[in-house]
């Protein structure tokens, strides 16, 4: 009787236990849980850029270049009888043409050409010379140009061997190379940074200042427009730079088009023209309505 009972119990689990695997077996099993991360494809990515690279499109739809530009003779000045002259300005001409859009040029003082920039309110900025800590602010193209800081003083002052001293004021433009490298080169002196060319040069006049640093040639234009006035006290060794243009950043597409732009002009020589014009000719004085 208890082997009966024995063999009846285990029938019994034996039978539940094949229920309960078909059962398992016919059920569809749940769908598992989908990822929520996106896996970037190389469309999804392109549409990202896109969504950033969008100034050159812009320029070419709106049919205008915005170039912020601050006044430095000979890059970029405004001249009250003809407008807007200059190195800078030339290469601005040719690249709207290029693009087949109008040039609009905005004067921007240069401490806040930058900013300009980086806010959006001009398309790209012209004559930036191209350092590391500027380069953390803004893109930068290839160089298209090349400079050096001068040290000019009166021509009476000419014989004097040391600047570095203190109660001597140098002066500079602000925000420039030229005010950096015044004090990296002659820190025993003060510094006095200065929005305009014109009263730099009217304080080294009058002996507010006693020398000033500025790119050439700019030492050479005002031999040139008042001799006997000023000399180049030190022509190289303070600072070289080389001058680029400045566009906003996450806009690879306008940057490439600037590069090529330089490549093309330089390889044809008119970027050496230009430079020759306004660098070491002083003809282009002729044209201005005043000295």
């Amino acid at each position: 009787m208890k082997t009966l009972l024995k063999f009846s119990l285990l029938a019994l689990v034996s039978l539940a236990l094949a229920n309960a695997t078909a059962v398992a077996q016919s059920t569809p099993a749940a769908p598992a849980a989908k990822a929520t991360a996106t896996v970037a494809t190389p469309k999804t990515a392109a549409a990202q850029v896109r969504r950033y690279d969008r100034r050159l499109d812009e320029i070419r739809e709106r049919g205008e270049l915005v170039v912020g530009t601050a006044p430095f003779v000979p890059w970029a000045f405004n001249d009250p009888k003809v407008g807007w002259l200059g190195f800078d300005v030339d290469v601005a001409r040719q690249l709207a043409a290029d693009l087949g859009v109008t040039l609009k040029i905005v004067e921007v003082p240069f401490p806040r050409l930058l900013e300009a920039v980086r806010n959006g309110d001009v398309d790209i900025a012209t004559g930036v010379s191209i350092t590391p800590q500027r380069a953390l602010l803004v893109a930068f193209s290839q160089p298209y140009s090349q400079s050096h800081v001068q040290l000019i003083v009166r021509k009476q002052d000419a014989g004097r061997a040391d600047w570095n001293s203190a109660g001597v004021v140098i002066g500079a433009r602000a925000g420039t190379v030229s005010e950096s490298a015044a004090a990296a080169h002659f820190p025993l002196a003060e510094v006095m940074p200065f929005a305009r060319d014109a009263p730099m040069f009217a304080a080294l006049d009058s002996g507010k200042i006693g020398a000033l640093l500025a790119s050439a040639p700019q030492g050479m234009i005002r031999m040139a427009i008042k001799p006997d006035t000023v000399v180049i006290a030190q022509a190289s060794g303070l600072a070289d730079t080389a001058e680029g243009f400045a566009v906003r950043k996450g806009e690879p597409s306008l940057v490439n088009f600037l590069n090529a732009w330089i490549v093309y002009w330089r390889a044809d020589g008119w970027l050496e023209a230009r430079r020759h014009d306004w660098f070491d000719s002083l003809d282009w004085t002729r044209r201005l309505s005043q000295p």
